[in-house]
């Protein structure tokens, strides 16, 4: 694995915790009992830092295992079969 393709690989197992992540401990103003002008489904705070954080974590976590595989095992993408 090159380092183009390694940090692309990192940037979507990202991008992909991130996404999972951003649904974790959202609280809406009817749940904290405030009254905010606006849409009522918004989050009263959304913990976008820590959540990014946790999520290049879990990205650099994601990618040293594939890493470990692709470059021990000796795994190209010319292994993989085609599907036709």
């Amino acid at each position: 694995m090159n380092v183009g393709g390694s940090i692309v690989v990192l940037l979507i197992i990202w991008w992909i915790a991130f996404q999972a992540l951003l649904p974790v401990g959202v609280r809406s103003p009817a749940e904290e009992g405030v009254e905010m002008p606006g849409d009522p489904g918004a989050p009263i705070r959304g913990d976008f830092l820590k959540k990014g954080l946790w999520a290049g974590v879990i990205a650099i976590v994601g990618w040293a295992i594939l890493f470990a595989i692709v470059h021990w095992s000796g795994l190209t993408f010319a292994d993989i079969p085609s599907l036709y």
